[in-house]
């Protein structure tokens, strides 16, 4: 099975959420930057013609809404 080039970068923008997040609580990056500005200076580019504001709400809503479970 192959990933849609929407799909991808839904993988590409969950992991690069959890990479802001851990980076602004080791204080990595800036707590001015915000994450919308973090996705835009790190997506490759090949995949910002998917991205938009309702791509990034609703995958940071879908991880902000499933507990985090360690396995």
């Amino acid at each position: 099975m192959t990933l849609s080039s929407r799909e991808e970068t839904i993988v590409i923008t969950s992991h690069l959420i959890s990479l802001y997040s851990e980076m602004i609580e080791e204080g990595k990056i800036s707590q001015n930057q915000s994450v919308i500005d973090f996705l835009m200076k790190n997506i490759p580019p090949e995949f910002k013609s998917e991205l938009s504001i309702d791509l990034i709400d609703d995958v940071f809503t879908f991880i902000a809404s499933r507990p985090m479970e360690l396995s």
